[in-house]
């Protein structure tokens, strides 16, 4: 009887220990596939387009494919630009920085962008992106442009 018992707890000792690796896995996969932004490093990171270092906190941008890898631009303009480039590369999410709250990254397409005027962007494409339009509408008053939406944007030339 003792013998049977122990046998039955190792038993349950060894389903308990598998469960817990399974779940341990599990949590690490899940985790790992997470499609998240990461904050962009402002002096240190590099646009995967044009090579510039990312300086100005009004501008930046995120590319963020379905696996998590997270793609840096220096603007918005290089961020499109590279979409048109590379045909192959399949984008799960797209961020843009918040004109108005430098060096914040807001959903590139539920932003609105201010097109044109006086904005001085980094490669000159004069883009800025904005987490509402009361916000976009004061900098228009301010360097003038177009206020356009991401399907409007996402079809401009550079």
């Amino acid at each position: 009887m003792k013998q049977r018992l122990l046998i039955q707890n190792k038993t349950l000792l060894r389903l308990l220990r598998a469960r817990g690796a399974v779940l341990f896995l599990l949590t690490l996969l899940l985790t790992s596939c997470e499609i998240k932004p990461e904050p962009i490093n402002y002096g240190k990171d590099m646009c995967v387009f044009c090579s510039m270092t990312l300086i100005d906190k009004k501008f930046g941008a995120e590319i963020i494919n379905s696996k998590g890898k997270v793609l840096k631009f220096d603007s918005g303009e290089c961020m499109l630009q590279f979409l048109k480039a590379d045909k192959e590369f399949k984008p799960s999410k797209f961020l843009i920085t918040d004109y108005e709250n430098p060096g914040e990254l807001i959903d590139a397409e539920k932003a609105w962008y201010l097109f044109g005027g006086n904005i001085k962007s980094p490669m000159g494409g004069r883009l800025a992106g904005f987490k509402t339009l009361e916000a976009a509408e004061k900098t228009q008053k301010e360097l003038s442009g177009d206020l356009l939406l991401w399907d409007k944007v996402r079809v401009l030339n550079f």
